[in-house]
């Protein structure tokens, strides 16, 4: 009976894959867009310049010293009714996939823990021992790093040491759920944008998937040290890891073929560079045949060695030479 063995469910994302996510994630992230004029002075200039700087429709009634019907009102004008506020969504998909921190560590991130000179933020706090730990920042994620403090400011969130990186709209500790739906909203965006295009869709993407996304390509990037690539996401037990490592082997770039056809070709001219005058023959015939004829004589008398001669094999028994009478009187 023939077994069918499900075919292993890929578990992270392609290259291609995260850095569509993290578009999608930039495009959800970005004000609407209105016409910010450069002068002026009106309530409307104002409202605009604020909105396109990522500010709250509360924090610009409260900082142009209007009613939010007000202020509602000049968004509806502009074509910015109901603007989402400044949630970093590219900051917290970029850091999981960058980083492969998890998304509790990512929630319990407070900014005086991020070193930007350094490009590195300290882990204080993680379900495991080897969890607590300093995490390397690419030069991309510090990059994206400051337009996502940037943007914090702009929306009148705080931005000193105790505040969270990543807060809810409240600026208070945002929860693993908020950063789950953030995730999957960015792939829905992103799947739908590679569809338009006849690509295929992203699979189920959750922040574990961009932890391990992160594990691939550290492993590539780093010509597979497995080792600092634990360091790094806080592994104290290498399954993972060496689970991603085993996928990613069975996919690496290999010169199998050249390699394959090498061996081949020695063969070949070792087979050619031979003399078979000095070792024997190759034309087929056995050399049991081409002994000489007295060999050979011999040969076949050694095959019924140590058999009897009153009874060969296959053949009667034979008569015995001499009788024996006896007789009684």
């Amino acid at each position: 009976m023939r077994v069918r063995v499900p075919r292993p469910r890929r578990t992270f994302l392609e290259m291609d894959e995260l850095v569509a996510l993290i578009e999608a994630a930039d495009a959800q992230d970005h004000p609407p867009d209105v016409a910010v004029p450069l002068t002026g002075n009106r309530t409307r200039d104002r409202v605009a310049r604020l909105t396109a700087a990522g500010a709250r429709p509360g924090d610009i009634a409260s900082e142009l010293g209007l009613a939010k019907s007000t202020v509602a009102f000049h968004l509806r004008n502009l074509g910015a009714g109901n603007p989402r506020p400044y949630g970093g969504r590219c900051a917290i998909v970029e850091t999981l996939g960058r980083s492969g921190v998890r998304a509790s560590e990512l929630c319990d991130l407070r900014l005086g823990d991020v070193r930007l000179g350094d490009g590195r933020f300290v882990i204080r706090d993680s379900k495991t021992e080897a969890g607590v730990r300093e995490v390397q920042m690419t030069p991309d994620l510090v990059d994206a790093f400051h337009q996502h403090l940037a943007r914090l400011r702009a929306a009148g969130y705080a931005t000193d040491g105790s505040a969270y990186a990543f807060p809810n709209s409240r600026g208070n500790r945002s929860t693993r759920q908020r950063i789950g739906a953030v995730v999957r909203e960015a792939a829905a965006a992103a799947t739908e944008r590679l569809e338009g295009q006849g690509l295929p869709p992203l699979p189920e993407t959750t922040p574990h998937t961009l932890r391990r996304t992160y594990i691939s390509i550290a492993l590539v990037a780093n010509s597979f040290d497995v080792k600092w690539v634990m360091a790094q996401v806080g592994h104290a037990d290498s399954k993972m890891t060496m689970d991603v490592y085993a996928q990613l082997e069975q996919r690496a770039e290999r010169s199998h073929g050249t390699q394959f056809d090498a061996l081949l070709r020695g063969a070949k001219q070792r087979l050619e560079g031979v003399d078979w005058a000095t070792i024997g023959p190759r034309d087929g015939v056995r050399t049991m045949d081409r002994l000489p004829e007295t060999k050979r004589k011999r040969r076949k008398k050694r095959r019924f060695a140590g058999t009897s001669p009153m009874a060969r094999p296959g053949l009667e028994p034979g008569t015995p030479r001499f009788s024996v009478v006896c007789s009684t009187n």
